[in-house]
């Protein structure tokens, strides 16, 4: 495993698609607008990483802040943070 990729003790954080590429890929599979609470799912592992809006930064295509409308079936890039509830999403915005 590259010194690079996140990983956890059980070894099945997300890894990056392909070499180099800055963000992981998911889709958002679920999302609730009420409570902005959510979760995405890695295309490379298949793991569920939750989030929640108010600790999310949302950038849109082009790295400006905000700018998306989430919703479930919404492909993402992403990017991962340890908290002390573990793996969460710390970054979002729409998949090219």
């Amino acid at each position: 495993m590259q010194s690079g990729d996140l990983d956890d003790e059980r070894g099945d954080a997300p890894a990056p698609e392909l070499p180099g590429e800055p963000y992981y890929r998911g889709t958002v599979i679920r999302w609730s607008r009420g409570s902005r609470h959510g979760v995405v799912r890695s295309e490379a592992t298949g793991r569920e990483i939750p989030f929640e809006l108010q600790h999310v930064v949302v950038l849109d295509g082009d790295g400006n802040l905000g700018g998306i409308e989430l919703r479930e079936g919404l492909a993402v890039g992403f990017d991962v943070g340890w908290t002390s509830r573990g793996l969460r999403v710390t970054k979002l915005f729409p998949a090219r």
